[in-house]
């Protein structure tokens, strides 16, 4: 029993490692001062990766079966295209046009 437990507080403290490396690492690349086109993508991947991390240790999902992954994979893709579409409906913002104001 005791053998069990050790080996999932080291499996937690790699986790943990590795959380910390991928900080430091955002944080690095944070004083780097890329542009933005490089910078963000590159930021999101680390986030997208911690975020995996934590989902898939602290959160139990590595060895769920596929009856609780496919609502979840939804829920994602639900997500994502929930933010698409408000990025789409606010497009004048993107493609650099001005809001003008109404009362003038």
């Amino acid at each position: 029993m005791t053998h069990d437990t050790t080996v999932k507080v080291k499996g937690y403290l790699a986790v943990f490692g590795a959380l910390l490396v991928l900080t430091m690492v955002t944080v690095g690349i944070s004083y780097l001062h890329l542009p933005h086109k490089i910078g963000v993508p590159i930021g999101l991947s680390i986030a997208i990766a911690k975020a995996a991390l934590v989902a898939m240790f602290f959160m139990h999902l590595k060895g769920e079966r596929p009856m609780v992954m496919w609502p979840l994979g939804l829920t994602v893709f639900l997500f994502v295209g929930l933010f698409v579409s408000l990025l789409l409906s606010e497009a004048d913002h993107l493609f650099g046009s001005r809001f003008v104001d109404a009362f003038h």
